[in-house]
């Protein structure tokens, strides 16, 4: 009976063990590569942005001149 208790928590464990494996490989595909492709999405969102507010500021300063020179 105690060896079949044994046997069956030994099994138990080397699927855990396996099971934590795969955890870690796929949180270092998502160290590597995920957060790159993230980064980079970022940086291009943060270069539209600024060239949107530089557009904006440019029809800002356009009217601006035109409410003070006609």
């Amino acid at each position: 009976m105690s060896d079949d208790l044994s046997r069956k928590n030994e099994l138990e464990l080397v699927a855990i063990k396996g099971e934590l494996k795969l955890l870690c490989e796929k949180i270092d595909v998502i160290k590597t590569n995920d957060i790159h492709h993230l980064q980079k999405s970022l940086d291009t969102m943060s270069k539209r942005l600024w060239a949107i507010g530089f557009l904006i500021l440019g029809q800002i300063i356009i009217a601006l001149r035109l409410t003070v020179w006609g």
